[in-house]
């Protein structure tokens, strides 16, 4: 009796300890919970901050390659204006016949300038009158007045008479009478294609609930993109945020604060990115919400066993941790890989975390991490990569290639996808350096892969005739091994001149198509033809002596029969000399005796026709 009065005597004073652990346990949590997520968003706010800034930057350098593009094709644009007014010279003086010329070619306004610089004709009568002495926008284009031979374009620039944005290019026409000058808005369209680059990139970044990435200008605050999309569009301001150079002064890198934003607590990271300024969002009552259920059953597990309140403590700070850990690089990572896999190198195991259907499917039953790697090559890589692909995916060599190393990579051609850039990350390693546990992704780059050889082809290839250029003749000279056996061919096609004086441009450039198109039928099966310039080309063919006689024949034909629309027929003059016919000093030597050649076939040709060589 004593001993239960005793007992409900300190009923109430356990109540109130084992109430007073649990308030001070649910204080602890709430104040270590609090500090791991803040931690774990300052973490993922940052990596997601590099993303988009690095991302940002790429794109930035693709819209200046996109200009650089412009750029040639407006120049482009402006000859092709001027063999039009060269060819029907009335219309110089006819604003609405340029206006059509303007709209045929996809131009917004086309000026002729005399010799002096000064405007006298055009689409736009009232700029008649202008000159390179007009204002600094003109002003750029002085020196076409020092060499009749230059072709300029210029950057997207207010122009003199009213400040729109525009881009001009301008050229001589052929006989140095006059320049033509052509002019372009290309803003909106580069202005459209960055924002959509952004909104891809912010729909693109991996998220988990209340968190948001915001993409803004970095001047009037309007929102390019944001992963939620009702706020595209509208500014920052407007949405409950002041982006001032108070917040974000310009020798700050970054601004971290509470904002309320649409009635919600947000804990912000902001930081400006060149002309942006992006920034990471988070609700803080998700954050609560979460906080909460857990202090709840904390509470719950104190009452029940109050002696067990550290050791739970413990685990549940352990298991926070860890799975705020893997969240922020998870978060980080999957969104951006076709495929990632965890791999345990010592024991020989794999975890997938994410993974296309073709990789799956390839990886479906895999006993172990070795045999994965073998699978997926077997499966999902081209016949033509397979050997170098499973070399790259060799595990036992993977330790010796990352020491030291904190990611190796390589890239392979993927059945029905393309391109694909295979990487091995080191994220735990021995004493040694070596790895023990590394992520395994695989990203899809066939797009980018096709862009760099669009514009390798394009910086290789002659517009006019679609052979090789100069640039490409450089670089395959420069590595031409030098014990290959070849046959170096000079040609010069004859009577462009003429051609050109008699039947107009068009004509001549018909001549040096068909010339073009002979070579490459007959010479473009054993190496490559390139146009030097003009009416001179060279091919370098890999052929020996025996062969070379039948290419020679074949090609002669080929020229004989060839009949185009503005000219009946073409003549080529060649200059042949083998790699092995002796001991050549240089590959200039093989040169200059291929051209030696080609001059003696020219003088014979024009002694024949009894014609005057310097009018070919």
């Amino acid at each position: 009796m004593n001993r239960t009065s005793d007992m409900k005597k300190r009923l109430p004073g356990i109540i109130l300890i084992t109430g007073g652990i649990v308030l001070v346990a649910m204080v602890i949590q709430a104040v270590i919970l609090s500090f791991i997520n803040n931690r774990s968003f300052d973490r993922t706010s940052q990596v997601l901050l590099d993303q988009v800034s690095n991302v940002i930057e790429k794109n930035k350098a693709s819209e200046e390659d996109l200009i650089d593009s412009l750029k040639e094709d407006y120049m482009v644009r402006a000859k092709a204006v001027a063999y039009i007014v060269d060819a029907k010279p009335e219309v110089a003086n006819d604003v609405d016949e340029l206006r059509k010329i303007a709209a045929l070619i996809s131009v917004d306004e086309v000026h002729l300038f005399n010799t002096d610089g000064v405007i006298y004709a055009g689409t736009n009568p009232e700029y008649f009158g202008y000159s390179f002495d007009s204002g600094e926008q003109m002003a750029y284009f002085k020196p076409m007045l020092d060499d009749k031979n230059l072709t300029m374009c210029q950057d997207v620039t207010p122009n003199t008479s009213n400040g729109k944005k525009m881009m001009y290019a301008i050229t001589w026409n052929d006989d140095g009478t006059k320049m033509i000058q052509v002019g372009i808005e290309p803003r909106r369209l580069l202005n459209e294609v960055k924002q959509n680059e952004i909104s891809t990139v912010v729909a693109n970044m991996p998220m988990y609930d209340g968190l948001s990435v915001v993409v803004a200008d970095g001047e009037s605050g309007e929102i390019y993109g944001c992963s939620y999309e009702p706020v595209v569009g509208l500014t920052l301001d407007e949405i409950g945020i002041s982006v001032t150079d108070d917040m974000l002064p310009d020798d700050e890198d970054s601004f971290t604060g509470i904002r309320r934003i649409n009635g919600f607590r947000n804990r912000c990271v902001f930081r400006r990115s060149g002309e942006y300024v992006i920034g990471v969002i988070y609700r803080m009552d998700v954050n609560s919400r979460s906080n909460m259920a857990i202090m709840v059953i904390m509470a719950l597990y104190l009452c029940f066993a109050a002696g067990l309140v550290v050791s739970m403590v413990m685990k549940v700070i352990h298991a926070n941790r860890e799975r705020n850990e893997q969240l922020s690089i998870l978060t980080s990572m999957s969104g951006m890989y076709y495929s990632m896999h965890m791999l345990d190198l010592q024991h020989d195991t794999f975890a997938l975390y994410t993974a296309g259907d073709l990789i799956l499917r390839a990886g479906e039953r895999a006993a172990g991490a070795k045999e994965l790697m073998r699978k997926i090559v077997h499966k999902v890589v081209v016949d033509e990569h397979q050997a170098s692909a499973q070399k790259f995916m060799d595990l036992d060599s993977l330790g010796d290639r990352l020491i030291k190393k904190k990611i190796v990579s390589g890239e392979f051609m993927v059945k029905d996808l393309g391109w694909f850039r295979l990487s091995f990350i080191s994220i735990d390693v021995d004493e040694d350096g070596r790895p023990l546990k590394v992520i395994f992704t695989t990203r899809n780059i066939d797009e980018d892969k096709k862009r760099e050889q669009k514009l390798i082809r394009r910086s290789y290839t002659d517009e006019l005739t679609k052979c090789y250029n100069r640039s490409a003749y450089i670089d395959d000279v420069r590595e031409l091994p030098g014990d290959s056996v070849y046959v170096y061919v000079s040609m010069d096609v004859n009577g462009l001149k003429p051609v050109n004086d008699t039947l107009g441009h068009a004509a001549g450039d018909e001549l040096l198509q068909g010339a073009a198109e002979c070579m490459e039928q007959c010479f473009g099966n054993y190496g490559k033809v390139y146009r030097m310039g003009g009416d001179e080309f060279a091919a370098i063919i890999f052929v020996n002596t025996r062969r070379l006689k039948r290419v020679q024949q074949e090609f002669d034909d080929v020229v004989r029969g060839w009949s185009g629309q503005l000219v009946k027929s073409v003549s080529i003059s060649c200059g042949y000399v083998s790699s092995d016919e002796k001991d050549w000093e240089s590959f200039d030597e093989i040169v200059k005796a291929a051209d030696e050649r080609m001059y003696e076939n020219k003088a014979a040709y024009y002694r024949q026709k009894g014609g005057d060589r310097r009018y070919r």
